[in-house]
């Protein structure tokens, strides 16, 4: 039966049919004269058709009768198979989505579709096949092609639709919708006598082509579209569908697509739509020979009839674009060198790609590994219209980090971010510790237009055929200079490091620190021990987030430190040896930076601050290669013009206490030994509530006072404003709401701040002027004058601020510009009267069209972007519209109108508006260069406000301490170091406890120089105790717990000496020591003479204030005679019966009975059969010792002593002389002196 007479039969002007119209005709029918028209001849293919079936023979032979006897072929289709084939069906050349997946969209009945096998591709018959196919027809295999008439788009080679439009008609051109029709043929394919295999029936069949025929209209161009219209030809590239099931395997849309399909970045290439040529270019890339049964599975139903010669183009381009994987390179990752991953050398930031690949990219590929080959270690955000897409690797990342959705686009792998979302997205891959780029767009798509229009006129170089995009900036943890990313209120560092001479224990440093939040550099070089303890104190007191160095020329002791110290986040970027910038190279750069007015000397115009260190090699080359990479970066420019340079110094000796880098960790000033700050000084103390000044309270406790006025002076502000507690309240409420004006005012030199921020910072700065000067009024009243003269340190600011918004219009809560006032830039307001003047034309133009219809009009705008504005607007169904009128919409109410007339006026005046757009960013760059110019004086006033945030913390942290707390009284230091508290108290400890147990303390002043943990008069606030008596320190200096450190291949024992012998090195009479537990990491003897030894030299030679834990019992009895050493514990009370203990936590005079062992072994859980064990073990090893040291003794002076004598004979014979201090001179003496009778009665 056959089967019923189609629906959509298209008419006798039809120029070409499918076959289908003669399939659904009834058996017997006849043809009109002009259906009878004869069809357009064309070449014959060279080829044989050929076909792709996934079933057996035997499945096909099968489909194959049931399609004979459904289908009767008509004699009319016989008779055309006959005649020697002159005259052929042609189909369009555009290739379309295959019937699974265009169902939806078409208009046919599966039902009155005769049954067929699987979709597959079928060329067309050569003219001697063409009798074969119906003598044959027993064998004949049917296959059913869905495919869309191009009647309706008015032109015989128009572009491929993507699978996500089939069926519709394209928006831009306005086509109506094409009628899908099915085609069914017969296989051309011959009896044999034998099967032949699966495979080699696949082999036969041939490659989906593209149709290179096109044709565009001049009206399809949308202002956000990523693409600028050319007019050279040029070959586009085949997108492959991403949907499931889809059989679109070569077409993909340019200017055909909406403007919602090009913002959501559905098209990798940026290639502008061009005519085509009847001639191909060739592709320069070498394909792979894959397995091409497949793409013939994949692809069939979704073949047209097609020339030769389109079959050809077909092939090649199929060749070029699908079968082959599409980036050789990207298999064999090598960097430019031509290093690979794992080789000496290898630098994972760049990429090497051949030549030969360069030749076969399309604009884009182009454009993206152009900034790609140099940024291989960074994920790039590339912008396409309103969305950010990675690409590649990039790609896969975000998908199996993020679970971002993975698409494959032509030749790429690509996951999409709206364009709002970017700070939300870069800010996780940064916290997964990657490099995050942003590439946008240099222009818009019209002003692509204008520039090619430009050069043309100017008959210069074709140029970027494409939306020009740059590379914005690179963001990495140790870089951030963007408010959204910084989340951290304190610095971010970037350190830059240079060692002179890597082969030797004695480090000789160059170092540069970077805070790119506020553009501020400090510089720094010293000579370092072979601990690298001023390095360990930087890395602590700064804890960076990225660490710059050149890879080879770092000792193995610094790396070793640096991987010690240094966070588990901090990311390590290591420079090759040819890059950065060495030492004369740097200096050139710094010239070429900082250039010298005419008057000045040569170099005059470097900061001050460098000129200072430019003798210092490592500085300057660390200097350098912070240059270097931040111009990788591309931030290099916005950041040195700061020219805010500084000398860093990590030690401060002699300007103030130092703390080193293990003291830092010990004593647990800014961390805990976990990595948080909980329990930590900073903590407990740091209470301020503005950002700059949290980190200026961070340097205060780095880095505290030494000299007793400057600690008195400080005193005296604290306790002035716990005395009047309504000037906290009002500050307070002052910087409530004040953002982090530090960081902004660097981000407006850097013209990278958002126009809210500038405004909000511009009402801070106002609100700060007022209210410093309300609270000076306050300060007046105060009993010192350092508060008050610090609030009239800050300058007025009015002047300022009234300079800066006298150039602008306030805009209101929804606009986002800034304005020129009239006057204050010539090129907006010529543009602005440009514009007004071509408003003013279209509305009298529109007054015309009223009177000439006789009816009301009005403009329609687009309320996004420029594409559609000044559409006129009608009354929907409204008559005499002229027929040059084009159609835009509408809706029930109104229709909307392109009129050609005003096409002209329409353009220019979206030029206008495109270069006041232009002028606007121009001037608010000079508005913010204005701002900029009074730089020191903003930071005046930040400083102000940090330094009275500081005072007022250490304020509150004084009245939350309790009582007793009081006022530490410093004494004279001329004397050598010494303090003395009653009922002393742990601040951090206190604050969590109501049942502290306060202690005495005396050290110096003629008693024994015992130290207590920590200094709480270092950052001059009230100390937790009943009285305080002190003189200052000019150090601290710990030995604390028992570690090892892998990283540095040291065992706990060499640790604890490390740490020892830098104290002996450092300490002075005016330091604070604390050793704890000396010598526990070695056997009992070894360990008990390097305490013994260490704790002689320190009571008699060096003198400081000192602490000193053991568990020696020994050390005891030889130090009793010692007039510097007091034997001091804390007492217990203990059950030996019950083997319990109780700590009192009291310190007091004499020496512990016992280190109550296996007492603490009861306590930790010990079974008591394995503690009753131990006792007897201990009390027998006890007995054994004792009686042993007694039988070696040859003298009744024990060695300490005999070492005494013996450094008195070597001064006596002048073999040794005596320190060059005074004091010193005096304190050893008067040691010795009063030891010799001790020695006498001990030995008696």
């Amino acid at each position: 039966m056959a089967p019923q007479k189609s629906q959509n039969n298209d008419g006798p002007g039809m120029k070409q049919k499918s076959l289908m119209g003669w399939f659904t005709k009834p058996p017997g029918s006849s043809q009109t004269p002009s259906q009878a028209k004869p069809q357009k001849s064309a070449p014959a293919p060279t080829q044989k058709s050929k076909a792709m079936a996934s079933n057996t023979d035997e499945s096909a032979k099968k489909t194959s009768s049931t399609l004979k006897s459904s289908t009767t072929t008509p004699p009319s289709k016989a008779k055309a198979s006959n005649s020697g084939g002159n005259e052929k069906v042609i189909a369009p050349s555009s290739s379309f989505p295959s019937t699974k997946s265009s169902s939806s969209a078409s208009n046919l009945n599966l039902k009155d579709t005769p049954p067929t096998s699987d979709a597959i591709d079928v060329d067309m018959a050569s003219d001697d096949d063409a009798n074969a196919v119906v003598s044959k027809s027993k064998r004949g295999k049917r296959k059913m092609v869905m495919e869309d008439s191009d009647d309706g788009l008015g032109g015989k080679g128009n572009s491929a639709q993507p699978s996500s439009d089939a069926g519709k008609s394209s928006p831009s051109l306005g086509a109506r919708s094409k009628k899908p029709r099915v085609s069914l043929f017969e296989s051309d394919e011959e009896d044999e006598e034998e099967k032949p295999s699966l495979t080699k029936r696949l082999s036969r069949f041939k490659k989906p082509a593209l149709s290179k025929k096109g044709s565009r209209s001049s009206d399809i161009y949308h202002s956000d579209s990523d693409f600028a219209p050319i007019e050279e030809s040029d070959e586009d590239a085949p997108l492959p569908s991403s949907r499931p099931g889809s059989s679109l395997s070569g077409s993909r849309s340019e200017f055909e697509s909406s403007a919602a399909e090009l913002e959501s970045a559905s098209e990798i290439s940026d290639v502008p739509k061009k005519s085509y040529n009847k001639k191909s270019s060739k592709s320069s890339r070498p394909s792979l020979k894959k397995d091409q049964s497949n793409e013939g599975g994949r692809t069939g139903g979704s073949s047209s009839f097609l020339t030769a010669a389109e079959q050809r183009a077909k092939e090649k381009k199929t060749e070029k674009k699908t079968t082959e994987d599409p980036f050789e390179f990207l298999k064999d990752v090598r960097d430019k060198d031509k290093n690979r991953p794992g080789e000496p050398g290898y630098d994972p930031r760049t990429l090497y790609i051949p030549n030969s690949a360069w030749a076969s990219f399309t604009p884009f590929e182009k454009q993206f590994w152009e900034i790609k080959q140099n940024h291989y270690d960074t994920v790039l955000f590339f912008q396409k219209g309103k969305f950010l897409e990675l690409y590649e690797d990039d790609a896969r990342i975000g998908h199996q980090d993020f679970d971002l959705k993975l698409t494959d686009r032509v030749k790429m792998s690509m996951v999409g971010v709206p364009e709002m979302s970017f700070n939300f997205w870069a800010a996780k891959f940064l916290a997964k510790g990657y490099k995050v780029g942003r590439v946008d767009q240099a222009e818009t798509a019209l002003g692509a237009e204008m520039r090619l229009a430009a050069d043309k006129k100017q008959k210069k170089g074709a140029g970027d055929k494409i939306v020009r995009r740059e590379l914005n900036k690179v963001y990495t943890n140790g870089t951030l200079v963007d408010a959204e990313l910084l989340v951290d209120e304190q610095a971010g560092h970037c350190v830059s490091i240079r060692e002179l001479d890597p082969t030797t224990d004695k480090g000789s440093f160059g170092i540069c620190v970077l805070d790119t939040s506020t553009s501020e550099f400090h510089m720094s070089a010293f000579e370092d021990d072979p601990c690298r303890t001023k390095l360990e104190t930087l890395i602590r007191q700064l804890r960076p987030k990225e660490m710059l160095y050149t890879k080879g020329k770092l000792s193995v002791a610094t790396t070793r430190l640096l991987k010690a110290v240094l966070p588990g986040s901090c990311l390590w970027t290591c420079l090759r040896e040819v890059e950065g910038f060495k030492y004369k190279e740097t200096l050139e750069e710094l010239k070429q930076l900082y250039p010298d007015d005419e008057d000045d000397m040569e170099g005059a115009g470097i900061p001050e601050a460098i000129r200072e260190m430019v003798t210092c090699e490592p500085a300057v080359e660390a200097l350098g290669a912070m240059i270097w990479y931040l111009r990788q970066l591309n931030i290099d420019k916005d950041i040195l013009s700061m020219k805010n340079f500084n000398i860093y110094d990590p030690m401060k000796r002699g300007q103030g206490l130092v703390l080193d880098g293990q003291t830092l960790a010990h004593v647990e000033v800014l961390q805990n030994s976990e990595g948080t700050d909980e329990g930590s000084l900073l903590k407990i103390l740091g209470r301020c509530i503005t950002p700059f000044g949290k980190r200026l309270f961070r340097i205060w406790l780095c880095m505290p006072l030494r000299e007793a006025s400057a600690i008195n002076a400080r005193l005296d502000a604290v306790q002035d404003l716990m005395d009047h507690p309504t000037f906290e309240g009002e500050f307070a409420k002052l910087v409530k709401g004040i953002p982090d004006l530090e960081r902004i005012v660097s981000r407006i030199h850097a013209r990278n701040c958002k126009v809210r921020d500038f405004l909000k910072i511009l009402g801070s700065f106002r609100k700060l002027s007022k209210g410093l000067e309300t609270l000076s009024e306050i300060a007046d009243t105060f009993n010192s004058k350092e508060v008050l003269g610090l609030l009239r340190s800050a300058p007025n600011l009015e002047p300022n601020i009234m300079n800066v918004e006298d150039m602008f219009i306030k805009p209101d809560e929804k606009s986002d510009e800034l304005l020129p006032r009239e006057g204050k830039d010539a090129t907006y307001d010529g543009i602005m009267e440009e514009s007004k003047e071509l408003e003013d034309e279209l509305d009298a133009a529109l007054k015309e069209f009223e009177a000439k219809l006789g009816c009301k009009l009005s403009y329609w705008h687009s309320a996004v972007g420029t594409k559609d504005i000044y559409l006129v607007q009608t009354k929907a169904g409204q008559k005499s519209i002229p027929k040059n009128w084009t159609k835009q919409g509408g809706t029930k109410a109104a229709s909307r109108w392109h009129v050609p007339e005003l096409a002209q006026s329409i353009r220019t005046l979206k030029e206008a508006r495109e270069r006041r757009n232009s002028a606007i960013k121009n001037f608010k760059f000079r508005l913010y260069a204005e701002f900029d110019k009074d730089r020191d004086v903003w930071l005046r006033t930040v400083r102000t406000v940090a330094e009275l945030d500081c005072l007022l913390s250490l304020a509150k942290s004084s009245s939350a301490i309790g009582e007793p707390a009081c006022r530490p009284e410093f004494m004279d230091e001329g004397e050598g170091a010494s303090l003395e508290f009653e009922e002393l108290r742990h601040p951090a400890l206190d604050l969590k406890s109501d049942n502290f147990i306060p202690n005495d303390i005396k050290l110096g002043d003629g008693v024994g120089r015992v130290a207590l943990l920590t200094d709480h008069g270092a950052t001059r606030m009230l100390v937790p105790a009943k009285s305080a008596r002190l003189s200052p320190v000019d150090s601290i200096l710990t030995r604390m717990g028992a570690y090892d450190n892998m990283f540095s291949n040291a065992s706990t024992f060499k640790v604890e000496l490390d740490e020892c012998c830098k104290i002996l090195r450092e300490a002075t009479p005016q330091s604070l020591v604390i050793l704890d537990e000396l010598g526990r990491g070695t056997s009992t003897y070894d360990g008990m003479a390097i305490a013994g030894a260490v704790l002689h030299q320190l009571a008699t030679h060096t003198l400081p204030l000192c602490f000193f834990a053991t568990h020696y019992g020994s050390l005891t009895d030889d130090f009793a005679y010692h007039p510097n050493i007091r034997n001091m514990h804390m007492s217990t009370i203990v059950d030996d019966e019950k083997c319990e203990l109780v700590f009192l936590y009291k310190l007091v005079e004499g020496v512990a009975s016992s280190s109550f062992g296996t007492h603490v072994a009861n306590l930790a859980g010990v079974p008591m059969d394995v503690v009753k064990r131990a006792e007897v073990i201990s009390s027998d090893f006890a007995r054994q010792f004792k009686e042993r040291v007694e039988g070696k003794r040859t003298s009744t002076l024990p060695l300490v002593a005999q070492a005494d004598f013996a450094y008195l004979l070597r001064l006596a014979t002048g073999e040794m002389r005596l320190p060059e201090s005074r004091m010193r001179q005096r304190e050893i003496l008067r040691c010795l002196k009063e030891a010799v009778p001790r020695y006498v009665q001990a030995s008696s």
